[in-house]
């Protein structure tokens, strides 16, 4: 739980930073930043929804196609990225699992499959 707390203070200190080392911050691409959201929601399902689970192969088969590598999700910005977004949906556990399986669930709006039952 201390990883989840210490989040917003390095996303700080790595924008204080990145300038006083004459770099500008570098924002993923759109779609990275996209599949870092659906890495965080898949995080999220796997601990708290007690019907759903990821489809490991259909779930590294969407982010491929969105053109991110799945491992790029498990390091650097892109991580914090997916953390972030696990923090924000665990606020409202009983919603946030209902909207993953309304999104993508079996017969899910945006991407079917994602999740499948346990």
């Amino acid at each position: 739980m201390r990883i989840r707390s210490l989040l917003p203070a390095t996303l700080v200190l790595a924008s204080i930073a990145a300038p006083a080392l004459g770099q500008a911050p570098v924002e993923p691409p759109a779609n990275a930043l996209k599949a870092a959201k659906l890495a965080g929601l898949a995080g999220f399902v796997n601990v708290h929804c007690e019907t759903l689970r990821t489809d490991g192969d259909r779930f590294k088969s969407v982010v491929k196609a969105m053109g991110v590598d799945p491992a790029d999700l498990e390091r650097d910005t892109l991580l914090l990225h997916a953390q972030s977004y696990l923090a924000v949906y665990e606020k409202d556990v009983p919603a946030s699992c209902a909207r993953a399986d309304e999104m993508f669930g079996r017969t899910g709006k945006v991407v079917p499959g994602v999740f499948v039952p346990r």
